[in-house]
């Protein structure tokens, strides 16, 4: 076999995917290792020169006889291509596959590619919109059966949630709905902005349609608000009389006016799982209005309302592209980026991440000043240090470290956007795929570290075609020292005119020669060429 071949072969062995090869007879002509290992997990058996056809339709199921369809009209020149999602579980999980088959010609044959790709997480998702939704069925019909003289408020204020298309849209009618409702008067829906500690009111109404004034409400300076409670204590909180509250004239929005109609009020948070998605404050024109009975029901609302923000979180997951983007500030000496400011006296910023031979992750890092070697060996820093190049503008270090800041947070599927740190504070901006990810990335650097302080906090689209789709097209086809040689050169500024670091000083980093580094490079810059120009 020529060495293309063998090449074509040891890169299919890579693929995180089921590839295997069939003749226009079904049988199989080649398969890579994720076949083989899966093949021989599901049944014992040589696979090379068996039929795959033949294996196919003797299974006595539906989605095998689509695949046998759809298969023999790819290679009897029917159509180009086919594709198709079926479930393959096993005793112990639940798994769903998408099939490819695509045709083409070699040596005068018609053969045929099979690609089978799981995508078990992205189904699981979807049945958990589709539990979602039935949840917030669920909760409307149980709410039906509550109370009589609730049924009407409970039907419209569920219908307002489930039949909305946007978030926003369910806080308008709910807070409509129920202000329309005897004996309330007022409600309005609350969220949080975490960055300034602040509770804002997005939408409200009362029965007599008052243009109510923005009135955000300080988390630590209103503590004693029942809205603000709600939230601290994810509880519903009750104010029976308003009358005899010390700050009755804090208890509801400006624009509301001196209103003596208000006699009492129920904040409810609005929470899904550990979600919380904001409050919920109704406003009553009597006393004791909240009693067991109602807020047994205003809390099912509450609950179907959350439900019902939650799964379309859920769907917008599932149709978008877009990330959450997440800027804090930490303060604790014993972050590496810190220590090594402190250190140097200097500004440390991040430039990027590979890694070693052995799979050690390797961190770079610029230091806005220049370092001798004696500096960097009596750091003291818990980590390997090494400088790959100095120049006039700095110093360009290598970092090994297994349990760090970055690699922390790339096991979160966060991408850094900046990391600096200088007097002591290291600022860092990452991009995470989702609200979850973003939060539970959040929770992981406030247990980690001494401060963290939460600077902003928003979604933005991705493009279409995002850098992460690329690099993982192109870490496919690069081989491992490809790819380690091309991510020092970039970090280093090697293709920066002046160059802050050698050909030589890289291929002394990898512990190779000149010539096998430059080897190495220009295969990797042919690749990445190929997949730009293509």
């Amino acid at each position: 076999m020529g060495s293309g071949h063998e090449l074509a072969a040891t890169a299919l062995d890579t693929l995180p995917i089921t590839v295997a090869i069939i003749d226009d007879e079904g049988e199989i002509q080649l398969t890579n290792q994720s076949w083989s290992e899966f093949e021989s997990a599901e049944r014992d058996g040589e696979h090379i020169g068996s039929n795959y056809l033949a294996a196919a339709v003797t299974a006595d199921d539906e989605y095998a006889q689509q695949a046998v369809d759809g298969i023999e009209a790819v290679l009897a020149g029917d159509r180009d291509s086919f594709s198709m999602e079926y479930p393959c579980h096993s005793p112990d999980e639940k798994r769903w596959f998408l099939m490819r088959v695509t045709q083409f010609p070699h040596d005068g044959q018609r053969l045929a590619s099979l690609v089978h790709l799981e995508i078990t997480e992205r189904k699981l998702a979807e049945l958990a919109a589709e539990a979602n939704a039935e949840q917030v069925q669920k909760e409307r019909q149980a709410l039906e059966h509550v109370l009589e003289r609730v049924d009407g408020l409970v039907r419209t204020v569920t219908d307002a949630a489930v039949g909305a298309e946007t978030r926003t849209e369910i806080e308008h009618d709910v807070c409509r709905r129920l202000a329309a409702t005897d004996p309330y008067v007022l409600a309005w829906i609350g969220r949080v902005d975490v960055t300034n500690r602040r509770l804002s009111p997005r939408e409200w109404a009362s029965d007599d349609d008052v243009p109510l004034e923005d009135d955000n409400l300080v988390l630590d300076a209103d503590a004693a608000h029942p809205a603000v409670q709600a939230l601290e204590r994810d509880d519903a909180q009750v104010i029976a009389d308003v009358t005899a509250h010390d700050a009755a004239d804090r208890l509801w929005p400006r624009g509301a006016g001196d209103c003596d109609y208000f006699q009492s009020v129920a904040a409810l948070p609005l929470t899904y799982g550990d979600v919380t998605y904001g409050v919920l404050v109704v406003f009553a024109d009597e006393p004791d209005a909240f009693d067991e009975r109602e807020l047994l029901v205003l809390d099912s609302l509450s609950g179907t309302v959350a439900t019902a923000m939650n799964a379309l979180e859920v769907r917008r997951m599932l149709t978008t592209e877009a990330v959450i983007a997440v800027d804090v500030a930490i303060e604790d000496p014993s972050l590496f980026v810190t220590a090594l400011s402190a250190t140097f006296d200097a500004t440390v910023s991040y430039r990027g991440l590979t890694e070693a031979d052995d799979g050690t992750p390797l961190v770079v890092l610029h230091v806005d000043r220049t370092l001798e070697d004696d500096a960097v060996d009596e750091t003291g820093i818990a980590h390997d240090v090494t400088i790959l190049s100095t120049t006039d503008d700095g110093t360009l270090l290598e970092v090994a470290t297994t349990d760090g800041l970055v690699t922390a947070l790339s096991e979160h599927g966060a991408v850094i956007r900046e990391l600096v740190a200088t007097d002591g504070v290291a600022d860092l901006a990452v991009d995470l795929p989702d609200g979850r990810s973003a939060r539970s990335a959040y929770d992981l650097l406030e247990r980690r570290y001494d401060r963290v302080e939460l600077l902003s906090y928003y979604e933005r689209d991705e493009p279409a075609q995002t850098p992460h789709d690329v690099t993982a097209r192109l870490e496919s086809s690069l081989t491992d020292r490809q790819l380690m040689a091309l991510r020092k050169a970039y970090y280093a500024n090697y293709f920066e005119w002046p160059r802050d670091i050698s050909g030589e000083e890289l291929a002394e980093s990898m512990d190779i020669s000149r010539s096998t580094f430059h080897q190495h490079l220009r295969a990797a810059q042919r690749k990445v060429l190929a997949e730009l120009f293509d």
